[in-house]
């Protein structure tokens, strides 16, 4: 059974490749000859994560948000009194106390 009986219209094949017609090529620079460069089977590369949020980021366009300031928070409550706040110079220095 042929391709022509099962979906009932003609296929148009292209030629055999022979082995005196090479792969057209891409060359840059008109494709003149000359020694160009040749690129074959290019990709085109993708940004990296990074790269890509800062070239995606949201821009401040408005007048009201490039006026606008840093938020202000209300300052953090005082710690409860069984806690003790201490530097990293201070801990080093004496060893805890066992209670």
């Amino acid at each position: 059974m042929s391709v022509s009986a099962i979906f009932g219209t003609r296929l148009v094949l292209p030629p055999p490749i022979t082995a005196a017609s090479p792969p057209p090529r891409l060359a840059i620079g008109g494709g003149g000859g000359g020694g160009a460069l040749v690129i074959e089977c290019s990709s085109r590369p993708q940004k990296k994560a990074t790269k890509h949020h800062m070239k995606t980021r949201p821009r401040k366009s408005r007048p009201s948000d490039i006026n606008r300031g840093p938020t202000v928070y209300p300052p953090l409550p005082p710690l409860p009194p069984d806690w003790t706040p201490i530097s990293d110079d201070s801990a080093a220095a004496t060893p805890p106390q066992p209670e």
